[in-house]
C-alpha cells in the first residue's frame, strides 16, 4: 500500500499561459511556466500528486513530487488559470504537459509530461 502524499512545498507558481489540446491518447492541458527551466521529459510510476483547494485565494493547487524527491505546485486561481479547469476536458482524466517555452513557440522541449491527472473538485470551491 502506498503512503498518502502530503506536500511540503511552500509556494506555487502561476502558469504564464495555457491551453487544451486533443491528442490520440486524449486531452492534454499544456502550461507554460517559464520559471521551470529544468523540466524532465519523463516520469516514473513513483510520482505522487494531490489536488488542494486554497480558500483564501480561491484557487486549486496541483502539487506533485517526482521520484527524485523534487516537489512542485501549480496555482489555478479561479479568475486566471482556473478558467482552464472549467473546460469539459477537466472533468475526466487528462495529461498535463508543462514547458518553460511560450505556447506559440515551435517546440516544447524540454517538457514535463504527467499522464492520468484527475481533478478532485473541492465541495467548498463551488467551481
Amino acid at each position: 500500500m502506498s503512503t498518502r502524499y502530503i506536500p511540503q512545498v511552500r509556494q506555487a507558481v502561476i502558469p504564464e499561459d495555457g491551453g487544451w489540446a486533443e491528442l490520440t491518447d486524449g486531452a492534454v492541458l499544456i502550461l507554460s511556466i517559464p520559471e521551470w527551466t529544468e523540466s524532465e521529459q519523463s516520469l516514473t510510476e513513483e510520482m505522487q500528486s494531490v489536488w488542494l483547494y486554497d480558500r483564501g485565494n480561491d484557487a486549486y493547487l496541483y502539487c506533485f513530487k517526482l521520484a527524485n524527491g523534487q516537489e512542485y505546485a501549480i496555482a489555478f486561481a479561479k479568475e486566471h488559470a482556473g478558467m482552464l479547469l472549467d473546460d469539459e476536458r477537466a472533468k475526466r482524466p487528462f495529461a498535463l504537459l508543462i514547458t518553460a517555452q511560450p505556447l506559440l513557440s515551435e517546440g516544447y522541449a524540454p517538457y514535463l509530461l504527467i499522464p492520468d491527472v484527475e481533478l478532485k473538485r473541492h465541495p467548498k470551491a463551488g467551481w
